[in-house]
C-alpha cells in the first residue's frame, strides 16, 4: 500500500492567546478536553448514542467479569438492544450512513452462511454462527449510530481510554514485578483480553492510534493534557514488552519502522526512535530477546509451523468454501494426527479463514483490509481540503493500526475477536462522518454565494 508522507498535518497554526479571539467552535472545545462540554456533548446526542458507548465500555473494560456483583444481567446484548430501539424511535435527520465495507461485511456474512451449509459438519458451523454474526451486528449498530464528528470523536476517545486502561494495567503489573520477565505476561479483565497475547494486539493497535491522537489535537490541549495523553503510547510498549509476545513486539517495531520511513521530518523523528528503540532494546528482559533466538525451534513455533501445513493442506482440499464456518477444530482430529500436541487452532487468521471459509472467505477478507485502507486515504484527502488536523492523523493511525494487527494476528487465532471488526467500525465512521461535515460545509457555501449574488 503506498502511504501517503507523514509529517505534513493540515489544520491552523497555533495561536497566541487574545481577548479578540473568535470563539471557539463545538469541535475545537471537544478537542481542548473540555470535560463539561463533552458531558453536555454526550447527553445531547441522545440515548441511542449513550447505549451504543455504554456497549463499547461492557465489551472492552468487562466491569461484569471484574465485579462479579455487576454479572447480573447481560450488559452487552442489553445495550445493543437498547441502541437500536432508542435509535429507532429518535427523531433525527436521516444521515447517509452507506459504505462499501458495509456491502463487503455482507458478502462476508453469505459466505459464511453459504460455508455452513456446504459444511460437511454443518451442525456444529450453524451453532456457532454468532461468533461472526455477533460482530456482524454491533459494526452495523456503530456505523448507524456513531454518525457525526461530535459522535465519532467521543466515541473514539473512549475507545482510547478503555485501551489505556488495558495498558497501565499491564504497565503497573510489569513495574511491580520489577521490570522481569514472566512467561505467562500480563493479563486483561477475563474476555477477549484476559491471555497475554490477546493484550499484546491491542497494544499494538492502540500505540499508533494513541499517537495519531496526540499529534491531532496537540494543538488545542493544555500541557497537563498532552502528559496524559503521552501516557498511553507509553504505557502501551510497556505492556507489549510485559506481555512476553513476541508477535505484538515485532508489530510494534514494523510500524514504527513504516512510520519513520514514511515521515517527512527524517532526522528529527530517526531521532525520537531511536531513542525509543534504545529503550526498548534496553528494558527487553533477556529471557524475552532468548525466545527471538529460538523462533522457528521452540515447542510453540514447530506446533504454530506444523498447524499452518496442516492449515495449507486443507485449503488445497477445500478450496473453495472450506470445511465450514468454525468446523476446523470438528474437522481436525479426524484427519490429522499431529506430531506437536496442542491446541487445534491454526494461530493465523488467514490460515483460519481459509481453512473454514475456503479462498472465498480469504478473498472477501482481503478486500475488506484493503477497503480499510483505501478509507483511511479518502479521509486524508477530504482531511486535507478541510484542514483538519485531527482526521488527517487519524487516518495515519488507522493503516498503521490495521498493519499492527495483521502481523500481530499472524501468530494467533483471532479472527473473531474484537480487533479487525471494530477497526473498521471506526475507519468508517470516520470516513463518514468527516465526508458529511464536508457536505454541510459545501452546502453552506453554496448558500452563502446565492445569497451575495442576491444582493
Amino acid at each position: 500500500m503506498n502511504f501517503p508522507q507523514l509529517g505534513h498535518y493540515p489544520g491552523p497554526n497555533k495561536q497566541k492567546k487574545s481577548s479578540e479571539q473568535p470563539p471557539r467552535s463545538d469541535m475545537e472545545r471537544l478537542y481542548s478536553m473540555d470535560i463539561k462540554f463533552i458531558y453536555q456533548t454526550i447527553r445531547a446526542e441522545g440515548f441511542a448514542f449513550i447505549c451504543i458507548c455504554g456497549y463499547l465500555f461492557f465489551e472492552y473494560v468487562r466491569p461484569q467479569s471484574i465485579y462479579l456483583w455487576l454479572n447480573v444481567l447481560p450488559w452487552v446484548p442489553l445495550f445493543i438492544m437498547s441502541a437500536f430501539l432508542f435509535h429507532c424511535v429518535e427523531k433525527k435527520k436521516k444521515v447517509d450512513t452507506g459504505h462499501g465495507i458495509n456491502k463487503l461485511m455482507v458478502l462476508y456474512g453469505v459466505v459464511v452462511l453459504v460455508s455452513s451449509a456446504a459444511s460437511e459438519y454443518s451442525g456444529a458451523s450453524f451453532n456457532r454462527l454468532w461468533t461472526f454474526f455477533d460482530w456482524f451486528l454491533f459494526y452495523f449498530m456503530i456505523v448507524t449510530i456513531v454518525n457525526n464528528e461530535k459522535r465519532f470523536y467521543i466515541f473514539f476517545l473512549s475507545f482510547l481510554i478503555y485501551s489505556f486502561k488495558m495498558s497501565q494495567h499491564g504497565f503497573i503489573s510489569w513495574m511491580n514485578r520489577g521490570f522481569a520477565f514472566a512467561s505467562w505476561g500480563v493479563t486483561g479483565a477475563p474476555g477477549w483480553f484476559q491471555n497475554s497475547g490477546e493484550v499484546g494486539i491491542q497494544m499494538a493497535i492502540f500505540t499508533p492510534l494513541s499517537v495519531a491522537f496526540l499529534l491531532g489535537i496537540s494543538l488545542y490541549i493544555n500541557k497537563y493534557w498532552k502528559i496524559f495523553f503521552s501516557l498511553f503510547p507509553f504505557t502501551a510498549i510497556g505492556t507489549v514488552i510485559a506481555s512476553s509476545s513476541r508477535g505484538a513486539l515485532v508489530a510494534v517495531i514494523g510500524v514504527g519502522v513504516l512510520a519513520l520511513a514514511k515521515t517527512k521530518h527524517f532526522f528529527k523523528t530517526a531521532i525520537v526512535a531511536g531513542l525509543v528503540g534504545w529503550i526498548v532494546v534496553v528494558s527487553v528482559p533477556d529471557e524475552f530477546k532468548a525466545r527471538f533466538e529460538t523462533s522457528g525451534e521452540d515447542r510453540t513455533s514447530l506446533h504454530r509451523i506444523e498447524r499452518w501445513e496442516q492449515g495449507w493442506e486443507t485449503m488445497k482440499k477445500y478450496p473453495v468454501l472450506g470445511v465450514g464456518h468454525e468446523a476446523w477444530t470438528t474437522y481436525h482430529p479426524r484427519h490429522f494426527s499431529s506430531e506437536v500436541k496442542g491446541s487445534k487452532l491454526v494461530h493465523n487468521i488467514f490460515v483460519q479463514c481459509g481453512t473454514e471459509l475456503g479462498f472465498a472467505g480469504i478473498t472477501v477478507l482481503v478486500l475488506l483490509i484493503l477497503a480499510s485502507f483505501v478509507t483511511d486515504y479518502k479521509v486524508r484527502k477530504l482531511a486535507k481540503k478541510m484542514e483538519n488536523r485531527l482526521y488527517h492523523s487519524l487516518a495515519f493511525g488507522f493503516d498503521f493500526a490495521m498493519i499492527g494487527f495483521l502481523i500481530s494476528a499472524s501468530f494467533v487465532t483471532v479472527l473473531y475477536y474484537p480487533y479487525l471488526w471494530i477497526h473498521l467500525a471506526l475507519v468508517v465512521c470516520m470516513h463518514n462522518s468527516i465526508k458529511r461535515t464536508y457536505k454541510e460545509q459545501q452546502l453552506k457555501e453554496r448558500e452563502s454565494k446565492l445569497v451575495g449574488e442576491a444582493l
